[in-house]
């Protein structure tokens, strides 16, 4: 054995250990609602976990910027990225031929119902009967958890109508499309992962992005699992079920939006909606080998969505290809006359999405140190393989530097936790009914004062500073790992009352400074590991350039070929085949 592979063989022995550590909880199950207890009732116990809490840190910055309480860039960061012209983004999906990626497609769809091959009724009752199989089976999947037969079939039976009429509402008519259950729908409880918010107090209206994509003609099919209350990374839900990662069942898909990366990657769907807090979308979309799309601050609606990290939280498409994540972003994206915050934004668009051959034009940053904090060196090698088939067509590398990304962590923290202690105070009454999790990552939130919230948000106006400096000066995009490692692994004894496993600032490594300043990103699939599971890799953008994302994830579909793999644990994306 050379000394290179001796080096690569030890390298990948510390990972292993280092993973196993990390995804190891030291209390779980039964154990862990014995101590949750004990911190509920003994005195002295909460004050030694704040101790521990390692909140302290930013008392010792020194900063002379004013608070910056929004993600809000100022006009200058984004101009000319608005359209010169208004022009129908739909319709380049009616035109382009859309490369196959072994995954199903609303193109396909929309072939098939134009074709008359099929309807999006025959589609939907088939679907409706997976949707059953999928919490049916030993484990069930967990992804889609609620679901109204009726209100499908009525949604399919108005899209056939239309087909059949030929009066279809264009690409997203007939399609699938499931929902984080922090987000309202027409006739389904908001419980946010939770058993009792909402409880018997079904939404009235649809929040404003769910409307535009009904009135697109999308057949919303049901709610998904998620970590409650969106705090926290893995899936992990006691309450209402743990949603299973589709390519191992033994791994969990990844948090908060669990389910519905788990329905996508499955088969269930070709788009589902998710959130963003600090990589909750690209988290469990990169666990799952799919794309998630986090949006800047501000370009989708917030309107009818459940406020747990109002700052800090956007919502965004998650898609089995980089076409329909496209589509559904082109959909819901815009200005909301009830959302004010969206007004700061221009016009969405979808320029260059089919320019992927050549890519002269863009100068990537990489943070090599930073990119190097991985325990899984099938990452790195993922990583250094993409940027070398990214230089072959053109593109140029820049090794570049992002200062305070470690005080950057904890700002995000002290701001998400005070942002939390709002819904968690309303609910004072409950707090013993959620999950041990949700309690023990509380507990601490106690400890952050109005000094710490300050200085959090003064990092924050330099933090964004320095990205619009790095953005308008050096670099187009920044290219990283989405996670340090991939799914991690489900122990049964956490699927009770759950873990003390801190794996939220492992997994949220590269993805947290995202939400902090209000920048977009996308995670897209890059591989797998020695395990099979997928790799997932991180383009980040200046404010309100999603349309440049989304480029470079019709770029990562084309290098990546037929490397892609349908899941082995779950699959239900058979059926369509059988119809279409």
């Amino acid at each position: 054995m050379s000394s290179s592979e001796q080096r690569l063989k030890a390298e990948e022995s510390r990972n292993h250990e280092v993973t196993k550590r990390i995804e190891t909880p030291s209390i779980s199950g039964f154990s862990f609602r014995i101590y949750l207890f004990l911190l509920d009732y003994v005195p002295g116990l909460t004050s030694l976990l704040l101790r521990n809490a390692e909140l302290n840190g930013l008392g010792k910055l020194k900063l002379e910027e004013c608070p910056t309480n929004l993600s809000l860039p100022l006009p200058k960061e984004y101009f000319g990225i608005e359209e010169t012209k208004v022009v129908d983004g739909l319709k380049i999906f009616e035109s382009v031929e859309q490369s196959y990626s072994g995954f199903l497609r609303a193109s396909d769809l929309r072939k098939a119902y134009l074709t008359k091959r099929t309807t999006p009724l025959q589609i939907c009752e088939i679907l409706i009967g997976k949707l059953e199989e999928s919490l049916k089976c030993n484990p069930p999947l967990n992804a889609i958890i609620k679901y109204d037969r009726g209100d499908i079939i009525t949604q399919a039976t108005a899209s056939a109508n239309r087909y059949a009429s030929n009066c279809s509402l264009g690409p997203l008519d007939g399609v699938p499309v499931a929902i984080k259950d922090d987000m309202d729908v027409k006739g389904y409880e908001t419980n946010v992962g939770t058993t009792f918010i909402n409880r018997g107090a079904s939404a009235q209206t649809d929040a404003t992005i769910i409307k535009r994509l009904r009135e697109k003609g999308a057949i919303i099919i049901g709610k998904t699992s998620m970590h409650e209350m969106a705090f926290g990374v893995t899936g992990n839900n006691p309450s209402v079920g743990t949603a299973r990662n589709p390519y191992n069942i033994n791994y969990y898909p990844g948090g908060s939006s669990s389910g519905s990366a788990a329905a996508v990657a499955s088969g269930l769907c070709p788009i589902a909606i998710g959130s963003d807090t600090g990589g909750s979308i690209r988290i469990p979309s990169a666990c799952c080998g799919i794309y998630g799309l986090k949006t800047t601050w501000g370009r989708f609606s917030a309107k009818g969505e459940f406020s747990t990290f109002p700052t800090l939280t956007v919502s965004g498409p998650i898609a089995a290809t980089a076409d329909d994540l496209a589509l559904a972003y082109f959909v819901m994206a815009g200005r909301d006359d009830e959302d004010l915050n969206t007004y700061h934004q221009p016009l969405p668009t979808l320029t260059g999405l089919y320019n992927t051959k050549d890519l002269s034009d863009l100068k990537i940053g990489i943070y090599s140190e930073w990119n190097r904090e991985v325990y899984n060196s099938a990452i790195t090698l993922s990583l250094n393989d993409f940027i070398k088939k990214l230089q072959l067509r053109g593109a140029k590398i820049i090794e570049i530097d992002i200062p305070d990304l470690k005080e950057v962590e904890l700002a995000l923290f002290v701001t998400a936790g005070s942002e939390l202690l709002i819904p968690l105070k309303q609910y004072k009454e409950d707090f013993h009914k959620f999950n041990c999790n949700t309690r023990y990552n509380a507990y601490p939130l106690e400890s952050i004062t109005t000094t710490d919230y300050v200085i959090a948000q003064q990092l924050r106006t330099r933090f964004m500073r320095s990205l619009s400096n790095l953005f308008n000066t050096q670099v187009n995009l920044i290219l990283t790992p989405t996670t340090p490692i991939t799914a991690p692994k489900i122990y049964s004894q956490s699927l009770t009352y759950g873990d003390n496993s801190n794996l939220i600032p492992v997994l949220t490594r590269f993805t947290n400074f995202v939400n902090f300043s209000g920048i977009p990103a996308v995670t897209i699939p890059a591989g797998y590991d020695n395990n099979q599971l997928p790799i997932g890799l991180q383009f980040v953008a200046k404010w309100f350039d999603e349309a440049t994302l989304l480029r470079m994830a019709k770029v990562s579909e084309e290098i990546l070929g037929n490397q892609r793999k349908s899941p082995n644990g779950f699959w239900f994306g058979d059926f369509y085949g059988e119809v279409l």
